[in-house]
This record gives structure tokens, sequence and C-alpha cells, in this order.
């Protein structure tokens, strides 16, 4: 569990009311007694395509902080009442003019280096695409590349590194079983990424 902080709202978003405080379920809740409100802290979540088309991986460079200028998988906060699918579809049409075909979920990692959003939910999806790459948001992204995975750009996320590091030892175990990147592997199990990507 990490032990980030949530926001610490003085007023009720409803009334405008001080916030008073209050023990429920052996934790202390900021709550409004005028409206009978009680503020229960919650983490957001985003999801995140990892699009690979043999040896190489489609990401996009960052044009605003957090981790202005490196690199990252298309990816963006859920907005309220989407599904995560929802969501990267969204996103990887938004950031690469492409559109999603397919979406397999891979990973669920908690982020811990957000300041926007701590301790937010990411959705990994190994995702394919059709059409053609295109920045349709150079606001939020000043380029976008395909990379060899063996040899990434410089990552800014450390979710995202650790995704990179799995896809890399996915390509490592196909070069071995003489796979060569281009063949997918079947059967995968619960914790083995490498057999999931």
């Amino acid at each position: 569990m990490l032990k980030a902080k949530p926001p610490n709202y003085r007023f009720c978003p409803f009334c405008g009311q001080p916030l008073k405080i209050k023990a429920e379920e052996g934790k202390i809740r900021s709550y409004c007694c005028s409206c009978n409100w009680t503020y229960y802290p919650h983490v957001a979540s985003s999801a995140a395509a990892m699009i690979v088309k043999k040896n190489k991986v489609l990401m996009v460079r960052r044009a605003r902080a957090p981790y202005l200028n490196t690199w990252m998988f298309p990816a963006g906060f859920v907005n309220f009442g989407e599904h995560p699918t929802e969501t990267l579809a969204r996103e990887v049409l938004e950031e690469t003019g492409l559109k999603v075909r397919t979406a397999t979920l891979t990973e669920v990692l908690q982020c811990e280096d957000d300041p926007r959003s701590p301790g937010h939910f990411q959705f990994f999806y190994k995702t394919t695409v059709c059409g053609t790459v295109k920045n349709s948001d150079d606001s939020e992204n000043s380029s976008i590349g395909w990379f060899d995975i063996a040899n990434p750009p410089q990552i800014g996320w450390k979710t995202h590194k650790i995704m990179m590091q799995r896809l890399q030892a996915v390509n490592r175990k196909r070069a071995q079983l003489g796979g060569g990147g281009g063949k997918v592997l079947s059967k995968p199990t619960n914790f083995d990424v490498a057999e999931k990507l």
C-alpha cells in the first residue's frame, strides 16, 4: 500500500460549508454537517497502449510536465463513466491518429510518481491498431516514434519503464525460442507477462 496522501479538502463541494472531522470504520473522515456529505478519498485510473510491430514499439514524447520531453506509451486518464478500454481507444486516436482494433489487458500497476494524481491505477493493454500514425495533439506530445524494443528512448514514468523491461524480456524469450519477435506466444499464465504479451 502506498503512503500517498489524498487531497485535504476544507470545504464542502456542494454547499461550501467548512468540513468537520469524524471517526468512521477506524479512519478519520472529513464530512459536512449541513448536507450530510462524507469525503471518501479514492484514486483515479489511466489506460496505456503497448503497440508492438515486430521488434518495435510505438511511443509518444511528452510536451508537458511531469516528465517533460521523456517518452511513454500512448496513455491518458479515464474520464468519469468511461471503461479503461474506451479510454484506451480515445487516447490512442487522440495521440497517434490510430484506431484500436484489439486490446488485451496485460497488467495493472499503481503509479507512485505522478503528482497530479498520486497512487492512481494504470491499466496496460497489448494493443493492435490500424491507420496511419499522426500526431493529433502536439500540445500534449511533441513527437511520435517507433523504437527498437531493445534500445528504447528515455522513459519518464516508473510504471512505463517497468512495462518496457517486460517487453524486452518477452523479446529475449522469443529470440531464445527462435520466434524472432513476430509470433505471439500462447497459453498465458497469471503472472508470466512474457507469455501474456
